[in-house]
């Protein structure tokens, strides 16, 4: 994002960070023990790692991704695309995490994840595959799936501009401009590459896919965990309450509402659609109930 188009102003931690239906604890009941300030601090910590998701996915997914391809013998307009989409995200990941390390140096001066940490052996497992992709598409899948959803969770941004962060909402209108070209590349690599993936891997690779969103992309778990820590660190009297927050987020895992809502029709209709093309990948509705079969036809 260039200087100009970004807010000069400091944050104002009087605002609100993101919508609050994008953020886990609203949907449940416990929320509304909590006081419209507790809400608020709530809401700012869980944008931090809202970002940081966005980072992440970028960081250790996309950059290894988009460089194997970069090296293959494809279409010189698709590379160049492939080009634009590795320099935008990264100027997303600068954005985001300029954007934290504003609202929390002491936090973030030194590293770019706080709520998110991976162990040593998941990352180096993530950083085999990424660099891999013919092997393991399920991760031009995901990246589509994610991408797509950072449209819809970008347009809610925009819907509630007006009660929220002036900062929050110029990143993720910067980041919602260029995500629809990077939808539109994610499924022209996938058009090159799923349809001359063997029969055997690619079921391999949708099972693998569907343990991926149900163990990271579909449930608040550690990191969920981990903002509700941070919120009772500063908020002493709720505390004792740590334990049944835990318990409301642990919840959400079998809440079908919550579940049906994280991917649907409404939010991924793209890759729901390109789901349906193809047999093995249909069985992912077993983990995402918001899809079902046949019904983006």
């Amino acid at each position: 994002m260039k200087k100009e188009e970004y807010p000069s102003a400091t944050v104002d931690f009087s605002r609100w960070f993101m919508p609050e239906e994008l953020t886990a604890l609203y949907h449940t009941p416990i929320y509304g023990s909590l006081t419209e300030p507790q809400r608020r601090r709530y809401n700012q910590l869980h944008a931090l790692y809202f970002n940081e998701q966005t980072m992440f996915f970028e960081k250790a997914l996309a950059r290894n991704v988009l460089g194997y391809f970069l090296t293959r013998p494809l279409s010189e307009e698709l590379k160049s695309g492939l080009r634009q989409f590795e320099a935008e995200e990264e100027e997303h990941s600068e954005m985001f995490r300029s954007l934290n390390q504003k609202c929390a140096p002491e936090t973030y001066s030194e590293r770019d994840f706080h709520f998110i940490q991976v162990p040593r052996a998941a990352a180096g497992m993530l950083h085999f595959i990424s660099r891999r992709p013919t092997w393991f598409p399920l991760l031009l899948w995901l990246m589509h799936l994610q991408e797509e959803r950072s449209l819809s969770s970008g347009r809610v941004f925009l819907k509630f501009a007006d009660s929220l962060e002036p900062h929050f909402v110029a990143a993720q209108r910067k980041h919602l401009a260029d995500e629809i070209g990077h939808v539109r590349w994610d499924q022209e690599l996938l058009d090159c590459v799923w349809p001359k993936t063997g029969v055997l891997l690619r079921r391999f690779n949708s099972r693998l896919l569907g343990w991926m969103i149900e163990e990271y992309f579909s449930t608040p778990k550690r990191s969920a965990v981990r903002v509700v820590a941070a919120l009772v660190g500063e908020f002493a009297e709720l505390q004792p309450h740590y334990p049944e927050f835990c318990r409301a987020l642990r919840r959400l895992g079998s809440d079908p509402n919550y579940r049906r809502s994280f991917y649907c029709t409404s939010n991924v209709p793209n890759t729901i659609r390109m789901f349906d093309a193809w047999p093995e990948l249909r069985s992912l509705s077993k983990v995402m109930p918001g899809y079902i079969p046949g019904s983006n036809a």
